[in-house]
């Protein structure tokens, strides 16, 4: 256990690990993937149930999805057809958004489709 400025006790692996991220950060300026890659490492070191189901969770969904191959199904509640192209954890999405605000790193379309790109195993859609 450490204390941080706040005063509060937090375990040395949460120090270490956000010590790593500022250092990436810092290191890399503008370019935020290598900061992301470090967050989604964190996260899989942190919680490796939870990273099982995750995958397991989005084989499920491809299995179940009536295109596949753009990860598409009908929707009657919206009378229309809704794409599924990434399952990204949503304590991967804090992490980033702990290092870069909304004006640092849009999450728009282009982050996404970079994304999936660079970490494939998120894909739900085999094309995007």
């Amino acid at each position: 256990m450490k204390v941080v400025d706040s005063g509060r006790l937090v375990e040395s692996s949460v120090v270490q690990a956000a010590d790593r991220l500022i250092t990436l950060k810092k290191k890399h300026g503008s370019n935020p993937w290598p900061c992301i890659e470090e967050c989604i490492k964190i996260w899989i070191k942190k919680s490796p149930d939870n990273w099982n189901s995750h995958i397991v969770n989005i084989q499920n969904l491809r299995r179940t999805r009536k295109d596949p191959k753009f990860a598409s199904t009908y929707d009657k509640k919206y009378g229309g057809y809704l794409r599924y192209t990434l399952d990204i954890p949503q304590e991967i999405i804090f992490y980033i958004r702990k290092l870069y605000t909304a004006e640092e790193l849009p999450m728009n379309r282009e982050f996404f489709i970079e994304w999936a790109k660079r970490f494939p195993v998120f894909k739900v859609a085999k094309k995007l």
